[in-house]
């Protein structure tokens, strides 16, 4: 009886430590939907480590990410910030930029 209860203690605490390590549903490519931006083709890429790029058309910018509120903090490297408004149920993210607008950017299977 004592194995068993030892046995079953092992089974929740790995069961709650797997679903510690479980990533953000928010990790992976953004891309924005064709023509939206003046500025060129924006890529987001979200890394499991809250590392990630500002893609836009060839130059890449560095970043932190982070979950806030609902939202997604961007810190980037150069010292800037967006909060970027998700939709989860179309794993859709906005960002207000100024002079720009809202960017709509969509994650991408690849």
């Amino acid at each position: 009886m004592r194995q068993a209860h030892r046995l079953l203690a092992l089974l929740v605490i790995g069961l709650l430590i797997w679903a510690c390590e479980s990533g953000s549903a928010w990790e992976g490519r953004y891309v924005a939907q064709p023509g939206q931006d003046p500025a060129g083709a924006v890529t987001l890429i979200l890394q499991a480590d809250g590392k990630g790029q500002w893609v836009v058309e060839q130059e890449s910018t560095p970043l932190r990410w982070e979950e806030r509120s609902g939202a997604l903090w961007l810190h980037l490297k150069t010292g800037g910030v967006m909060v970027a408004q998700t939709i989860p149920a179309q794993g859709v993210l906005t960002i207000e930029l100024p002079g720009v607008g809202t960017l709509l950017l969509r994650k991408s299977i690849q």
